[in-house]
């Protein structure tokens, strides 16, 4: 094989038909983005079915009708009001689920039309779509229950992202309980569930979009924290538990919300920060407050005062879905904000069950105070919509 074949960084151009081989195969090959986009929703759905990629059009079989019903009742017309495309725009042989190479191939044609028809809403209809629109910005995915259901303020996108079900499977759930010989509901649950995440949806276009705040992260902190403050703290660790020989505290990062900044767990360092521990006036936040807590008590030999609000615990009050209350999962769907874990060297350890960094760098400190700054966002986040 030519060494000089595949390229480092390749263009969307040279993927498309190189990495991609599925427009050999289907009728429509790269299926035109269509409809006119009135109300600004844009639909990306998974792949063209057979009826789709025989008549070079999206949503004309079950499928299609079962959406542009719904979509009806509260007054969108799908050829009208929105603009409809596919994650992947070729139709794979037999139907079958498109590999992770023709989703990449195909992933810049999304961006290029959310960046050509400015939606103030995407609906993201199946894993498929879910995995196109998140490739490269969120490291661990899941399925597609981790995010159905869900109104994301997108940064990148500039607009609403709301992920559910494909109305494939809706069709499949209801022709499955019939085949199981169960009793079929006024309304299939799943259904029920599409329809309400689709209304849900609507309601956002009136809804304007809100800009992420700008984290101020510092170069140096002055120590400014004084009785009656809230801040957020974070530590990176060489584990998961600090009870294991060697383990350690290997910085401290710390956030009012406004500005955000991370230590290295000096000894000179480790004084002031258990000062500051030990100050029940200063009220105090985490993600997880268990695992800060563990780990200053036994590392720095301090029990942590003033403990304030656990953002994960609340986290699991509003939806405890797998995966649903880690911190940078938060942060995506609260505030738009992808995965700040990037250029961070991690480590596994079997014998821990850890994920530990190793080495102190600036990154490392910077993406530990953000840890800190979203963590506090959150968690004003999470006291607007207790009190309501």
């Amino acid at each position: 094989m030519n060494p000089g074949f595949f390229k480092q960084s390749v263009t969307f151009a040279e993927k498309c038909g190189v990495a991609c081989t599925l427009d050999r195969d289907c009728r429509s090959p790269k299926m035109p983005v269509t409809g006119e986009g009135r109300m600004r929703i844009l639909i990306i759905a998974e792949a063209p079915g057979e009826q789709e990629d025989r008549q070079n059009t999206q949503f004309i079989g079950p499928a299609g009708q079962l959406l542009r019903k719904i979509l009806a009742e509260h007054g969108v017309d799908l050829d009208r009001d929105c603009r409809k495309t596919n994650a992947v725009r070729c139709r794979p042989p037999e139907n079958r689920r498109p590999t992770r190479q023709e989703i990449e191939a195909c992933q810049q044609h999304v961006w290029d039309e959310i960046a050509r028809s400015r939606p103030i809403l995407t609906l993201l209809l199946g894993q498929i779509a879910v995995e196109s629109f998140l490739l490269g910005r969120i490291t661990k995915i899941g399925q597609i229950g981790r995010w159905r259901g869900m109104a994301i303020p997108d940064q990148k996108a500039g607009c609403w992202i709301c992920p559910t079900f494909h109305p494939s499977y809706i069709l499949r759930s209801q022709e499955g309980r019939i085949i199981r010989g169960k009793a079929k509901p006024i309304l299939p649950t799943e259904e029920l569930i599409f329809r309400m995440d689709l209304e849900q949806a609507l309601t956002l276009l009136d809804k304007p979009f809100p800009v992420a705040p700008p984290p101020q992260v510092m170069c140096e902190w002055h120590w400014s924290t004084k009785p009656g403050d809230t801040v957020a703290i974070d530590y990176e660790t060489t584990g998961l538990k600090p009870y294991r020989k060697g383990h350690r505290i290997v910085s401290a990062g710390i956030s009012n919300g406004e500005w955000a900044w991370a230590g290295e767990m000096t000894p000179k360092f480790a004084r002031k920060w258990k000062l500051l521990l030990a100050d029940q006036n200063i009220k105090k936040i985490a993600h997880n407050m268990k695992f800060e807590h563990q780990w200053a008590a036994h590392c720095l030999d301090v029990e942590t005062q003033g403990w304030l609000w656990d953002t994960m615990l609340a986290s699991h009050m509003v939806d405890n879905r797998k995966l649903y209350c880690k911190l940078k999962h938060q942060a995506y769907i609260n505030f738009g904000v992808p995965d700040w874990s990037d250029g961070i060297d991690f480590e596994n350890d079997d014998d821990d069950f850890a994920i530990h960094p190793t080495v102190v760098t600036d990154k490392l400190l910077s993406y530990n105070a953000l840890d800190a700054f979203w963590c506090y966002k959150l968690y004003e986040k999470q006291m607007e919509k207790f009190k309501k």
